[in-house]
């Protein structure tokens, strides 16, 4: 999200960015630190300080960035420095405090259904207002209560299209003229032929620079997450795939590199040698290099235990569909990659409701894609792709300029609609729903639209 501190509208919004770990002195790093309208680094400072900074600042609507991860600093939130305090980001999940107001999420991450607030409306609707006793937060149920009706103690400011925000249009373009047709690579008036026939070329001499002994009829399953993210039930789901695609191999990671000899071992004892081998590790490559290899996948396989997050837009980015599966309602970090893959606007062609869908979705992609050699006008062999799996391919990367998954300026205002509706709650008391007079049929979260979705047919 390091453009999004610049694109925020100065004229309607003062941006602090406070910085609680010191600088890595990454490109990262030094464009927010440029772009904030005032970064300032707090990492060395003390809780105490960075509270009565925070208030001298002025501060009326606070992100917590980091949630419970390393380096976290909450006991400034639990100090309640400011009135609106939201998390965002760094903590797929509740933070289940009186001192996080607002979670930034969308509807497929965190549906409605598991949130305190929208339980509560139900239950008073079905006891009446005077049978209702909260807990410990206002227009709450108890969060110590023996159900498993809710899991998020905070609202939510409901993003549309997706809430995971990224910068791959403005940080990882690979722009270059084309030297036979005079374009550039991303020129939206371009020929979309043109565009795509210069890919399919890319991807040809990608994939041979990484996988110089494969076959060029060989497809190439993916996943570059971290290994912990991969449990066992999943490794042996993507084998079965691996034994139905005998054309076709798993591409990994060493992430971390200790990981490759046990699942080589487990895929050895569990589907023999002939599939095992066919389960190919390599090292973790810079940020840059790491998006633009991408392309050489043909399929990338989500971990449903904990999704790809920032992987799944990398790798979208780069054209490659995705198969994902939002295996709980609970849990958060394993919907992210069906909010993702939504954002696209190509969904329901990458998203599965259970573990046979996944498998007979991976394989239907797999056995259809089909290639042919063609001799361009200047003598030059060229690979082309066809099936339903490269269809799917060429709209997402011929489409990915105008995507609402890539749109972070449209991104950032839509954010701001929501940091705006939810001072004004704060502001008229209609947060305080104990307090107030609630209008149970509305829901207590906000919901973010976006005007070009309302007027597109």
């Amino acid at each position: 999200m390091q453009s999004v501190f610049g694109f925020h509208d100065k004229s309607r919004f003062e941006v602090f960015c406070y910085a609680t770990t010191p600088s890595d002195n990454s490109i990262y790093r030094q464009k927010i630190e440029r772009e904030a309208e005032h970064f300032i680094n707090v990492s060395s400072w003390s809780n105490q300080q960075i509270v009565e900074t925070i208030i001298n600042n002025g501060i009326h609507i606070l992100i917590n960035l980091n949630g419970y991860t390393k380096g976290a600093r909450n006991e400034i939130f639990a100090a309640r420095p400011c009135p609106v305090q939201c998390s965002f980001m760094g903590f797929a999940g509740t933070l289940a405090g009186g001192w996080c107001d607002w979670i930034i999420a969308d509807p497929i991450v965190c549906p409605p259904d598991i949130v305190s607030c929208e339980v509560w409306r139900k239950r008073m609707k079905k006891n009446g207002l005077h049978h209702m006793s909260n807990g410990d937060f206002e227009g709450d149920i108890d969060p110590e209560e023996k159900t498993d009706d809710f899991v998020y103690t905070e609202k939510f400011i409901y993003m549309p299209h997706s809430y995971f925000v990224n910068d791959h249009k403005q940080g990882f373009r690979d722009d270059h003229p084309i030297s036979d047709h005079g374009l550039m690579l991303y020129n939206n008036e371009a020929n979309a032929d043109v565009l795509w026939s210069v890919e399919e070329e890319k991807r040809w001499k990608m994939r041979h620079e990484v996988f110089p002994n494969l076959p060029d009829d060989v497809v190439i399953f993916a996943n570059f997450n971290q290994l912990y993210k991969l449990e066992p039930g999943t490794f042996r789901l993507w084998l079965r795939i691996l034994e139905k695609v005998p054309n076709s191999i798993l591409w990994l990671l060493r992430f971390p590199p200790a990981g490759e000899q046990h699942l080589k071992r487990c895929a050895n004892d569990w589907v023999g040698a002939d599939v095992a081998q066919r389960v190919v590790f390599t090292d973790v490559a810079p940020k840059h290099i790491h998006i633009h290899r991408g392309r050489v996948a043909d399929i990338f396989l989500d971990t449903p235990e904990c999704n790809a997050h920032t992987t799944a837009a990398d790798i979208l980015w780069s054209g490659t569909p995705i198969v994902t599966y939002p295996k709980y309602m609970h849990k958060m970090c394993s919907r992210v990659g069906a909010s993702i893959a939504t954002a696209t606007g190509y969904g329901s062609e990458m998203i599965v409701r259970n573990e046979l869908e996944y498998e007979a979705r991976a394989i239907e992609l797999a056995n259809s894609l089909k290639y042919t050699y063609e001799t361009s006008s200047a003598g030059i062999l060229q690979r082309r792709g066809y099936g339903r799996l490269m269809d799917l391919r060429k709209r997402l990367y011929l489409s990915r300029e105008k995507s609402r998954l890539f749109d972070t300026p449209r991104w950032t205002h839509n954010l701001e609609k929501g940091y705006v509706e939810a001072w004004k709650r704060w502001v008229t008391g209609e947060e305080f729903e104990d307090l107030s007079n609630t209008d149970i049929d509305k829901s207590g979260c906000i919901w973010v639209t976006d005007p070009d979705d309302e007027n597109s047919v």
